[in-house]
């Protein structure tokens, strides 16, 4: 059997781990192997990005979502979530405010909502890019067709953020763990 340190020697290696080996390795953390894990991910951040800081301004531009995760406070069944939508000049102000705050990358983050189409949200991120040419955006709104990516992906120093899914499944096989 795999310790904990070897399943995290594997995942720093590999990128990845069974659903089976997460769920080992998050049952068995102690504080050393925690330590000994984000030494790894220092290590890995450095090589990568050096000591820079960057920061983001976050616009979270909709709260509705199609979807019914249980660990989300925006969730479709959430009756007690006061549900919002920013339209497009709003968003626009955002990235304005933001930008004379000295944000160079704006994060348009939101549900995954029915009216925010492939279209409006190409849209919208052609028209931040006329605005503001030299930021990057990026966009975490949940699971997107190609053909977002695709279009999105055109529009330069545009990022899908697509690290969701190791994220869900950190926070579902918690949230078991403790139930």
């Amino acid at each position: 059997m795999t310790g904990p340190k070897e399943l995290i020697d594997k995942l720093h290696k590999n990128q990845e781990l069974s659903l089976e080996e997460w769920t080992e390795l998050i049952k068995n953390r102690t504080p050393e192997l925690s330590e000994y894990l984000f030494e790894l991910a220092r290590e890995e951040r450095h090589k990568y990005y050096g000591h820079d800081v960057y920061v983001r301004g976050l616009i979270e531009f909709t709260n509705y979502c199609r979807n019914d995760c249980l660990y989300c406070g925006i969730r479709k069944s959430n009756a007690a979530a006061h549900r919002y939508r920013l339209d497009e000049d709003t968003i626009l102000r955002c990235c304005q405010e933001g930008y004379d705050l000295g944000f160079r990358t704006f994060v348009l983050q939101g549900g995954e909502d029915g009216y925010f189409t492939e279209e409006r949200i190409i849209h919208i991120v052609r028209r931040i890019r006329e605005h503001f040419p030299q930021c990057a955006i990026t966009l975490s709104i949940g699971e997107w067709k190609k053909t977002v990516i695709r279009h999105s992906l055109m529009l330069a120093q545009t990022v899908i953020s697509c690290a969701m899914r190791l994220t869900i499944l950190n926070i579902t096989l918690s949230s078991t763990r403790q139930s």
